[in-house]
C-alpha cells in the first residue's frame, strides 16, 4: 500500500511545477497540496494524528507566504523559524529532512569571464566587503553571500547557460552537514523504509513543493514568488545555531540531466568582524583547482 501510494503521487504528482505568471505561483502550490493530502487521506495509511499535523504543516507554508506577500517579512521570517523548531513525537520538522554528510568527491563553482580565471580567490564567494553585488537568488538573499556548487560539469553549465566559462574544482576535505531538499518520490521509492521514515518524508514534500515552482514570466524580475519560500529557508537555516552548513537541492535548469548530477550545493559563510572579506575557515575546508578556460558549452 505504502509502495502504491509513493508510486501514485509521483506519477501525478511529481515535484516540479511549471506556471505561465509569477502571481499563480501560490495558487499552483496550494493546488497541488491539496491534491497530495488527498491521495494520501485515500490510501488510509497515516493516523488521523499524523495526517492532521501534515496538513498543518501545508497550511503553516501557506501563512508564511502570505505573510511575507502581504509586507508582514518580520512575521513570515519568525514563522519558518519556529516551523523548523516545531516537534512531532519528539522529532523537530528539521530532523525530518535528509542530512548529507558525505558530498561528491568533487564539487564545480563556474564563473563566466572573457579572460580566463587563475586566481582560486576568484572563485570563492562574494566577499562580505563587496555585500552590493549579491543579488536575490534562489537560495540567498539580498546582500548575504553564500557559496554555491554544482555536483557535476554538466549542472554547472546548465546553470549558468554561456561560453567562456572558468571553473574551479572543490574538493571537500571534511564533511559538512547539509539540509537535503532534493530527495523526492523516485529516490524514497528505491530505498527500504519503516512507516515512521515514509511519514518524515510525506512530511516534507509540502515545503519540496513550495521550493520547487517555476513561472515563465518572471525570469528578469527583480523579486520572485516563487523564491519567498527558499530565501526564507536559507535565512532560518543560517541563524539557527544548529550543525547544519548548508542545503542540497536539485537544479531547476538542468531537469534533463540524471538526479544525481542535477544536485546543487548552497554553503552558508559565517561573517565574524568587520574587515573579513571571506569565511576563510569554510574555503580552507575545500582544496580548490582553477580549470583553465573552457570555451563551448557541454
Amino acid at each position: 500500500m505504502e509502495t502504491l501510494l509513493l508510486q501514485k503521487l509521483a506519477e501525478q504528482l511529481p515535484l516540479e511545477t511549471m506556471v505561465e505568471h509569477d502571481h499563480e505561483v501560490r495558487s499552483a502550490y496550494l493546488q497541488k497540496t491539496l491534491r497530495f493530502l488527498h491521495l494520501i487521506k485515500k490510501a488510509d495509511i497515516l493516523t488521523v494524528e499524523e495526517y492532521t499535523y501534515l496538513y498543518k504543516l501545508r497550511n503553516k507554508i501557506n501563512d508564511i507566504w502570505r505573510n511575507y506577500l502581504k509586507g508582514r517579512m518580520n512575521t513570515a521570517s519568525s514563522q519558518m523559524q519556529n516551523m523548523l523548531q516545531c516537534s512531532f513525537h519528539h522529532q523537530t520538522y528539521e530532523m525530518m529532512f535528509d542530512r548529507i554528510q558525505q558530498l561528491p568527491n568533487v564539487l564545480y563553482r563556474g564563473r563566466v569571464s572573457l579572460m580566463p580565471l587563475l586566481d582560486r580567490q576568484e572563485f570563492y564567494h562574494i566577499p562580505f566587503t563587496k555585500r552590493y553585488l549579491i543579488q536575490n537568488q534562489r537560495y540567498s538573499i539580498t546582500g548575504i553571500p553564500c557559496l554555491y556548487l554544482a555536483g557535476s560539469l554538466p549542472c554547472m553549465y546548465k546553470e549558468l547557460g554561456k561560453t567562456n566559462i572558468s571553473y574551479g574544482e572543490f574538493r571537500p576535505l571534511k564533511a559538512f552537514s547539509l539540509l537535503d531538499v532534493s530527495v523526492s518520490y523516485p529516490q524514497m521509492e528505491k530505498r527500504r523504509y519503516s512507516h515512521e521514515q515514509l511519514f518524515a518524508f510525506l512530511c516534507t514534500m509540502p515545503l519540496k513543493y513550495a521550493l520547487s515552482i517555476w513561472a515563465k514570466d518572471n525570469e528578469k524580475h527583480a523579486f520572485k514568488s516563487n523564491y519567498v519560500i527558499s530565501q526564507l529557508l536559507t535565512a532560518a537555516v543560517y541563524n539557527r545555531k544548529t550543525d547544519i552548513k548548508g542545503i542540497c537541492y536539485a537544479s531547476g535548469k538542468a531537469k534533463e540531466l540524471p538526479y544525481e548530477q542535477r544536485l546543487n550545493y548552497v554553503f552558508l559563510p559565517t561573517f565574524q568582524n568587520l574587515g573579513q572579506a571571506y569565511d576563510e575557515e569554510l574555503m580552507h575546508s575545500f582544496q580548490i583547482t582553477v580549470v583553465k578556460k573552457e570555451k563551448q558549452k557541454v
